[in-house]
Order: structure tokens, then C-alpha cells, then sequence
């Protein structure tokens, strides 16, 4: 039976703990010490429990055996003994903690609890599994805030699977999901030509509905440079942001390879609204400027060294307004082109606007109709500019046959465009095209047993009934009108071991008489075994032009694959992959990929993943040869390409893609 200790703990700890109820089995008071079995202590949201305890006159309560104490319902600690000198100032050894904010443990031979703060010595802190964790991080000490829900651990050890792997003077973690100012998850790379990168993102909360990110960046064989962004939501429907940034290349790097720029800088704003006047319209714009398109490729987040932002060489920016209703859509878009290969963009054309009508498919009369209207300015600051406006229109009956078994649709399309230069509009661009299209097309579907059968085939004709333009400039797109019929046959046949997936497609043009390549694609399914075909064949030519097919086996923990891939008279390779799951969570994997056409291998990889709740992990090693086209013909060079994804759940990890390439 529980008692309730009361005016003798009022009386000597009112002033020390606040609103505190003790309970026991027994209590024996000797020597103005009072002895408590099984004692329950509740005050300030938390729970104490143990076998035994003191409440001495030294005005301390001592806690032994089993000591269990929960805060908030929201963490838990176990520990072999525990001295409160107050509310405030609580010591406990031997102890194991748990917190649901960080989802992770903590076991440590002393802490000491003073406010919202837990001190701990000679520490061990885990996401995984408290029996054999997959890593853990050792520390002589840390300190926890149960407020902001952070962590800080000093002079540590990360162990993965009981090795060492790395040491930390210190270690700081927000397990808190609210915006906080702070330092972000930095950004390492590494390239042969720009050295290492190393980008640090600062992150500043300006206000609830505000932030700003300032990111400094290096490269250490090239330059260094910042980019900072400040983003913003004003209202709960509109969102955007304001980015910047400039980055210096070192005089050396500059020079040696011969850049038309030492400095490379740009912006970029971007809003979106939706019902910028009433609740059916929208806004979106996305303005960019740059001197030349490095600064994309230069971005502080670019740590892989992705060079795809240097091949386009065009900058668009975007404004765009529409206003829709159930029937009808009205837009206007703008767009502004830098062509970062031009000295000047002063003959660059310029969409300013295109303006657009469009009325959704509807049904009136019985006819199926929809109607899409533009007119698009397009503006030059040196040389004619240029006018265009065209027009699409199709509508179309339909007809059920043989109570519903068939099915019948006739769709006449009118398309025309109308176009003029200001300064020349005597030469007027024009072209008329009317078409007929007639469509037989049905679905069938037979299920017998465990089998389904689904059948859908169409045939479709279409005949150019009248066709003229009048063509005096490259901005108007006249669509190509011909006569040809088309035969499209899809089905899937599938039972519980046994599925096909099959589509078959072909066209004949009828002024020119030949047909486009045959096309079929199947996927089949026969137990464990998969076999993939998309194969286009020239019926004029009669063979084929294009063909991948790939056989895989799937039968955990085992995966198998081999693809072959043709393209007549540009590449044929064969490609071999393998994976096996050694456990539930971890898989190991290799490819292997040979170049048929030049007798030389592509790549191979090998790599081990990992997927875990506390942590994964998909480390991989790739070697690969580059053609590279020299006078002499070609030559080869060798990449050895090595990537680390790590990610120590919730605190973070690593992600990065290391590039050594090879001489020739």
C-alpha cells in the first residue's frame, strides 16, 4: 500500500522542490532522516521511481536501486542511484537515457541535471539498437538541453562497427525540426583540376516568414567566391526568393585556361501566386542574369562538379500570368534569353509576350471541340522584330457500334498561322492545314479462371484535305500535314505466375509510301524472371534500327541482370549487373558494361548498400573509359570515380563523388 509522505517533506523541501508529491510502501523516520521503500516522487512533470531512498536532514533526497525517472513523457532515464539537492540540481551514476525528440540513447557513468540541462561524463551515444549498435560516438563528455533539444559532445570518437573511424574535439546536434539560426551541413568535393571544394552553409532566421542562407565557398586550385539566398513566404498561397552570388577565379587558373571571365556573377528571383486577384488566376516568375553560365556551374551546392550547367549556353527567364475558369484559360508568358556566346544580346529575339487563349474540351451540339489561340511578339533591340499568331482547332464525333464492341471517331482539325515582320509587312508568313481524321478503336477484356485478357486496338486514318503556306522566316513552325494510317494494338494477358505487358505500333505514310519503323515493346513476367524488349524495325530497310532487351532474375537475396542495347550505326554494348542481399539491410552489387562496336570496355562498379533505421550507407568504386576524338583517331582515358553516401540517422551524414581522371 502506497503512503503519502506529507507535512514533514512540505515543511523541510517546499522551498527547494515545487509542488512535489512523495509516495512509499513504507517510510521510517530515524534521525530526522526518513527511509522510503519503493519511493514514487512526482513534481514538475516527472516521475521518479526506485527500491529504496533517503530524505535526510542535509535536506537532499537519496534514490537507489533501479532509479527510473520520466520527463514530459518524453524521455526516460535508468540509472543505479540519484541525489536531488533540488528540483533544480539532480545527480545520477550509472544511467541510461533515452529522448523520443533525438530518437536515440545515451549511456553514461555520471550526469548531473541542473535546470533544463543534463551534464554527462564518459558518454556513449546511438540511434541504433541498444544491444551490438551498428555505430556509436564515445565521448569523455556532453551536454543535452532538453528545451532546444540540442547536443554537444566533446572530445569524440565516431565507431562503425567497432572500428574507430573518425575523431571530433567536438560535436554539435539539433534534434529540434523548427527553424533555428546556425551553421548547415557543410559540402566537400573534390576535382583534379579545381582542387578541393569546401562550401559552409550560414543559415539566419530573419522572421516567421523569412529566411536567409549566406553560403562562402572555395575551390582551392581555382577560387572562392559566395552565394547567399533569402527566401520568403508572404502570404499562405505565395512563395519566393532572391538569390545571389559572385565567385573570383585565381589569377593563375584564370590566365592558364584562357576564360573570358576572372569573375563570375548573376542573380535569380523567383515568386509564385496563386489568386493574385481573385482565387482563379496565378503568378510565376523566375528571372535569372549571369555574365556567363560558370556561375551556375560554380554554385556552392555544386560539389560533384555536375558540368551539364556548361552546355547550355542559353539563360531564360520566365514571367508568366494566367486566369482560368471551368471553360476557358487566358495566359500571357513572357521570355528573355541571354546568349552567353554572344558579346551582345542586342539581336537575341525576345518573346515579349506570347499571349494565349485556350477553351477546354467541351461537348456541344454532340461534338467533342477544344480551341487553343496564340500570338507571340517577338522583340529584338537591333533588326526587324516579328509578329505570329496561330490557331489550332479539332472537333470530333463519336459513334458506338455493335453495342459498344466497337467504337467510331471522325476529327476534323483546323490549324493556321499568320505572322509578319513590323518593319517589312509586306512579306506575310501564312499557312492553312485542314485535316480528317477517321479512328476505329475498342477494349476488350476476357477472364477465364485465373487468366485476364485485355485487347485494345485502334486504326486511325488521316487525310490532308487542303494544305498551303507562304514561309519568309525561321520563327514560324508550319506542322508537317500528311496522309497516312496507323495501327496501334495494346494487351495484357496475366495469371498468378504468368503477366504481359505488349504494345505494337506502326505507320504508313500513303504520298510517300513507306512506313515509319515498326515498334514493339513487351514486358513478360514468368516467375522469378523478367524480360524487357523495346524494338523499333525498318520495314523499307528490313532490319532493325533500334533494339534494347534485357533478361533479370529476381529470387531474394539474389538479383541478376544482362541488357543488350543496339543502335544501328551509333553504339551497341552489352551491359551485366548482379546484387545480393547478405542481410535484410545490406546488399552488395557490380556492373559491368563492354562497348561491342569498339571492343572496349565502358565501365565496371562495384559497390555495397546499406539501409537501416538508424543509419545507411551505398558506397561504390567506378571505372570507366572516356572516347576522346583526336586526329589520329581515338584514344581513350580512364576515370576512376568513387562515391560515399553515409547518413547517421537523424544527425546527418555524408554524401559526396569523388572524380580522379586518368591520363590518355
Amino acid at each position: 500500500m502506497l503512503l503519502r509522505i506529507s507535512f514533514l517533506f512540505i515543511s523541510v523541501f517546499s522551498f527547494l522542490f515545487a509542488d512535489v508529491k512523495i509516495f512509499a510502501t513504507k517510510a521510517v523516520d530515524s534521525n530526522n532522516t526518513i527511509k522510503l521503500k519503493n519511493p514514487i516522487i512526482i513534481y514538475n512533470n516527472s516521475i521518479i521511481q526506485a527500491q529504496n531512498g533517503l530524505i535526510t536532514d542535509k535536506r537532499k533526497i537519496i534514490l537507489t536501486g533501479k532509479v527510473y525517472v520520466s520527463y514530459q513523457n518524453r524521455s526516460s532515464i535508468l540509472a543505479n542511484s540519484l541525489i536531488a539537492y533540488s528540483s533544480r540540481n539532480i545527480t545520477m551514476n550509472d544511467i541510461f537515457f533515452y529522448d523520443k525528440s533525438m530518437d536515440g540513447w545515451i549511456v553514461a557513468k555520471h550526469s548531473v541535471s541542473k535546470n533544463e540541462n543534463i551534464f554527462f561524463k564518459k558518454i556513449y551515444f546511438s540511434t541504433c539498437c541498444v544491444e551490438k549498435p551498428d555505430w556509436f560516438m564515445k565521448a569523455t563528455r556532453a551536454k543535452y538541453n532538453r528545451k532546444n533539444k540540442s547536443l554537444k559532445l566533446y572530445n569524440l570518437v565516431l565507431v562503425i562497427n567497432k572500428v574507430p573511424v573518425l575523431y571530433l574535439p567536438y560535436f554539435y546536434v539539433n534534434f529540434d525540426k523548427t527553424r533555428r539560426s546556425g551553421l548547415l551541413r557543410p559540402y566537400i568535393g573534390y576535382s583534379q583540376n579545381e582542387g578541393i571544394l569546401y562550401s559552409q552553409p550560414i543559415y539566419f532566421v530573419t522572421s516567421v516568414n523569412t529566411d536567409l542562407e549566406v553560403t562562402p565557398t572555395i575551390r582551392t586550385l581555382r577560387g572562392k567566391g559566395v552565394y547567399a539566398i533569402f527566401r520568403f513566404v508572404d502570404s499562405s498561397h505565395s512563395k519566393g526568393s532572391i538569390k545571389a552570388g559572385i565567385f573570383r577565379d585565381d589569377t593563375d587558373y584564370y590566365i592558364a585556361n584562357n576564360l573570358a571571365y576572372q569573375k563570375h556573377y548573376g542573380y535569380n528571383i523567383k515568386y509564385e501566386r496563386n489568386g493574385v486577384f481573385g482565387n482563379r488566376d496565378a503568378l510565376y516568375m523566375d528571372l535569372k542574369y549571369a555574365n556567363d553560365v560558370d556561375y551556375f556551374y560554380l554554385d556552392a551546392y555544386n560539389y560533384k562538379f555536375n558540368d551539364t550547367y556548361l552546355s547550355d549556353k542559353l539563360i531564360t527567364s520566365e514571367l508568366n500570368y494566367i486566369v482560368t475558369n471551368e471553360d476557358y484559360l487566358l495566359g500571357s508568358y513572357f521570355k528573355y534569353f541571354i546568349d552567353t556566346t554572344k558579346l551582345s544580346n542586342d539581336t537575341t529575339w525576345q518573346i515579349l509576350p506570347q499571349l494565349n487563349f485556350h477553351k477546354f474540351l467541351s461537348k456541344d451540339l454532340g461534338l467533342l471541340n477544344l480551341l487553343d489561340v496564340n500570338v507571340y511578339n517577338y522583340y529584338r533591340k537591333v533588326g526587324s522584330n516579328f509578329v505570329l499568331a496561330d490557331l489550332l482547332f479539332p472537333v470530333s464525333y463519336n459513334i458506338s457500334l455493335f453495342d459498344d464492341y466497337l467504337k467510331f471517331k471522325i476529327t476534323e482539325t483546323l490549324s493556321s498561322g499568320y505572322g509578319f515582320y513590323y518593319q517589312t509587312s509586306s512579306l506575310k508568313s501564312k499557312y492553312t492545314n485542314l485535316s480528317t481524321q477517321f479512328k476505329l478503336y475498342t477494349s476488350l477484356t476476357k477472364v477465364s479462371g485465373d487468366y485476364i485478357h485485355i485487347l485494345s486496338p485502334s486504326l486511325l486514318v488521316n487525310i490532308k484535305n487542303y494544305s498551303k503556306s507562304t514561309i519568309y522566316t525561321d520563327l514560324m513552325n508550319v506542322p508537317d500535314l500528311q496522309n497516312y494510317v496507323s495501327f496501334n494494338l495494346f494487351q495484357i494477358i496475366e495469371n498468378n505466375f504468368f503477366s504481359l505487358t505488349h504494345t505494337l505500333n506502326d505507320t504508313y505514310y500513303l504520298d510517300l509510301k513507306k512506313y515509319s519503323d515498326l515498334e514493339n515493346i513487351f514486358n513478360l513476367k514468368i516467375g522469378n524472371y523478367t524480360f524487357d524488349e523495346n524494338n523499333r524495325y525498318s520495314i523499307e530497310n528490313r532490319d532493325v534500327t533500334y533494339n534494347n532487351f534485357k533478361i533479370s532474375y529476381n529470387n531474394n537475396p539474389f538479383y541478376g541482370f544482362i541488357s543488350h542495347v543496339y543502335q544501328k550505326n551509333i553504339s551497341k554494348s552489352i551491359t551485366l549487373g548482379a546484387s545480393y542481399n547478405t542481410s535484410k539491410y545490406k546488399k552488395v552489387y557490380t556492373e559491368y558494361s563492354y562497348d561491342l562496336n569498339n571492343k572496349y570496355r565502358k565501365y565496371w562498379l562495384l559497390g555495397v548498400k546499406l539501409n537501416k533505421k538508424c543509419w545507411d550507407y551505398d558506397l561504390s568504386f567506378k571505372q570507366s573509359r572516356i572516347p576522346i576524338l583526336e586526329e589520329n583517331g581515338i584514344s581513350y582515358r580512364q576515370d576512376n570515380i568513387i562515391t560515399i553516401n553515409v547518413e547517421l540517422k537523424p544527425i546527418g551524414g555524408l554524401n559526396q563523388t569523388f572524380v580522379f581522371k586518368g591520363n590518355k
